[in-house]
């Protein structure tokens, strides 16, 4: 008896070894026939306003390194639709969804797999029957609060591996359950089903139709190649501008919807400059996402040293800083991140020629940085659409001290440069406008001679964006 049972118990374990090793062996998604064709689309091609939080593309996620190249999310064409109109709705009770992944790629449901003990294996998806985000047809999210950008109180934060995270949980406290049980009803409305073990994954109604899918995010296709063929209108009008201001330089006004630029000065557009104080916009995400500053309010002492702009000689924070181009605060902040970790984030933001060279003093201002008008503007629409690698809470804290204007109409964001290293002088004003369901972006670079010069950056712009009709 002892010996039958000793038998049946290898069998067991060798039909288990056998079956862990098929997996690991297995390098390419089960094969199905008879399904559609894919049609993933990426979700803010949508909808702008939906926000991204995709921590698959960073290293806060349970595997502990990024397993996306970047931080996109598609799902098939019929999902995604479904999706926005949630979103939509949404919108009347103060609130917005933030996704946290769509498609996968199946190679990623391996790693996975591989990664995850066999006690938690009920929260991943088994390569050999593949998930339903390999098909393109699940999507794992949340809302926001649509006034503050932060997420809504949840039972628990995503990619949480206890049972608190089932969506019947009935432990978790009443707001909790309340902003639960509210997405899922209105997710449920447009035809999706929430997963039994997570509250914040939804399947869509007919993801069996489709197969499961090992395409790259690459190969879907690339947001970014989208402004690089914008069309380009020359606005030969716009000179009157600088001529009324007595400067030389250009503007570039970027309509996302209409994927079009209306430009001055075709030439500069492609040339480099150094980013002056426009970096700020960078520096303070990557300050906020590492923790080198604990929040937009903590206050660095100033060291006594008088600089040639008085409102630079008095302890700041990351918010007043901003706004009065407090040099030295930036260049201490990134001296607490460190050249390496600075690096990092440039080259995964592909800012300007990356380049950080003159590290430790303001090399954005007199170092081999440079950026160009059109990637000025690359980068805004990318920093609006949530698709840096940085964390909400970091994008949301600086758009909010972006903000330079609101009006009942629209809301301008925008932030100055100006460089005394060079000569001439190197001007900017760069920023964009909502308005309504439309979205413009601008750079205006400046030639500046003398001081008074540089008001004109803001001038300029202005009356550009006026003749547009973009703001009054």
């Amino acid at each position: 008896m002892k010996r039958r049972f000793l038998t049946i118990e290898a069998r067991i374990v060798w039909i288990i070894l056998t079956a862990c090793v098929c997996i690991s062996a297995q390098n390419a998604p089960p094969k199905e026939e008879n399904k559609r064709e894919a049609d993933l689309i990426e979700l803010i091609t949508l909808d702008k306003t939906l926000k991204l939080d995709i921590r698959y593309a960073r290293t806060d996620n349970f595997v502990g390194k990024a397993v996306y190249p970047e931080a996109r999310a598609f799902m098939q064409r019929p999902a995604a639709e479904a999706l926005v109109r949630v979103h939509q709705k949404l919108k009347k009770h103060n609130l917005g969804l933030m996704i946290f992944d769509g498609y996968r790629p199946w190679s990623v449901t391996k790693l996975f797999w591989e990664v995850t003990p066999e006690d938690k294996r009920k929260f991943v998806a088994n390569p050999q029957t593949g998930s339903r985000h390999n098909r393109g047809c699940a999507v794992d999210l949340s809302m926001f609060d649509l006034k503050t950008g932060k997420l809504v109180e949840m039972p628990t934060d995503f990619d949480d591996f206890t049972d608190k995270a089932s969506p019947n949980y009935d432990g978790a406290s009443e707001p909790q359950k309340k902003n639960r049980d509210l997405l899922r009803q209105m997710m449920e409305a447009e035809g999706f089903t929430v997963n039994k073990n997570e509250w914040w994954h939804f399947d869509y109604k007919d993801w069996e139709n489709y197969a499961i899918y090992d395409i790259a995010f690459s190969q879907i296709g690339n947001v970014d190649v989208k402004i690089s063929e914008a069309v380009i209108e020359e606005k030969s009008g716009w000179k009157q501008f600088f001529d009324a201001a007595q400067v030389t330089g250009g503007i570039y006004v970027y309509d996302l919807r209409k994927n079009k630029f209306s430009i001055y000065d075709r030439e500069r557009m492609n040339r480099g400059f150094v980013p002056a104080s426009t970096s700020k916009i960078m520096h303070s995400l990557i300050f906020l996402d590492l923790g080198a500053l604990k929040d937009e309010n903590e206050v660095l002492k100033w060291d006594g040293v008088r600089r040639r702009v008085e409102a630079w000689n008095r302890d700041h924070s990351l918010r007043s800083a901003f706004k009065a181009s407090a040099a030295w605060f930036y260049v201490e902040a990134s001296k607490r991140v460190g050249r390496e970790k600075m690096q990092k984030y440039y080259d995964e933001s592909n800012y300007g020629n990356r380049n950080t060279n003159g590290f430790g003093k303001d090399y954005w201002v007199a170092g081999d940085l440079r950026v160009t008008p059109k990637q000025q503007i690359d980068f805004l629409v990318r920093f609006y659409e949530n698709r840096l690698p940085f964390s909400p809470r970091a994008v949301a804290v600086v758009k909010d001290i972006l903000i330079e204007e609101r009006t009942d109409k629209y809301v301008l964001r925008a932030k100055t440069g100006w460089s005394d290293s060079y000569a001439p002088q190197v001007g900017w004003f760069v920023g964009y406008v909502e308005k309504e369901n439309e979205v413009y972006f601008f750079a205006a670079e400046i030639d500046i001679k003398k001081n008074e010069d540089a008001a004109k950056r803001k001038e300029i712009t202005r009356n550009v964006l006026k003749s547009l009709q973009i703001i009054e």
